[in-house]
């Protein structure tokens, strides 16, 4: 078996229950290493999730006991819908100023929390009162709303085994670092 073969088995058996409309085919991606294969099988609707999960495991179970071993990661595409600003956390939370954000993949909602450092609020308010920051939001209550849309964007774009999961892992920390990386990639058109 090669990773064409192996990609054609699970798109088949995808196709078998009727979960292939539902696979991004720009996303997907299947690698041969020299100890087996990864599987990348992306979703176009989070809904589908669990059925699509079964299905690989069991291509997994399968093929292992031929003897060959399949890394699979089963995941969905997600949109932004909302970002809500709800202001600082309680005081023994750390320090976090909370945002909630509504993402959708197909038929699927759910909400995450971004919990923005202290420090990080504090650097958007000095830069924004220096004049920089503008490009996320016209006053600083918007720009750390673009912000952390901007955030949640990057962590929702890596794939692979860096892939984040938004219905297993619900709550996201901000920090200064990330804040740095993301002002800095969008201040030089990286986005």
């Amino acid at each position: 078996m090669n990773s064409f073969e192996l990609g054609n088995l699970i798109k088949d058996r995808l196709g078998a229950v009727g979960l292939s409309q539902y696979v991004d085919d720009a996303r997907e991606q299947y690698l041969e290493f020299p100890d087996g294969f990864f599987a990348e099988v992306v979703l176009k609707d989070g809904s589908k999730l669990s059925e699509a999960q079964r299905l690989v495991n069991s291509i997994e179970e399968e093929l292992r006991k031929q003897g060959v071993e399949l890394n699979a990661i089963v995941r969905a595409t997600w949109e932004i819908v909302r970002v809500e600003n709800k202001g600082w956390a309680p005081p023994d939370s750390g320090g976090f100023h909370r945002f909630v954000v509504t993402l959708r993949s197909g038929n699927r909602e759910c909400a995450v929390t971004v919990d923005m450092t202290g420090v990080a609020v504090a650097m958007v308010a000095r830069a924004f009162e220096d004049g920089a920051l503008r490009e996320f939001g016209p006053d600083k209550n918007l720009a750390l709303v673009g912000i952390v849309r901007e955030f949640v964007r990057t962590e929702l774009s890596y794939g692979g085994e860096s892939y984040w999961d938004p219905t297993l892992d619900s709550g996201l920390k901000l920090n200064e670092d990330a804040l740095s990386y993301l002002t800095t990639q969008k201040v030089s058109g990286r986005f």
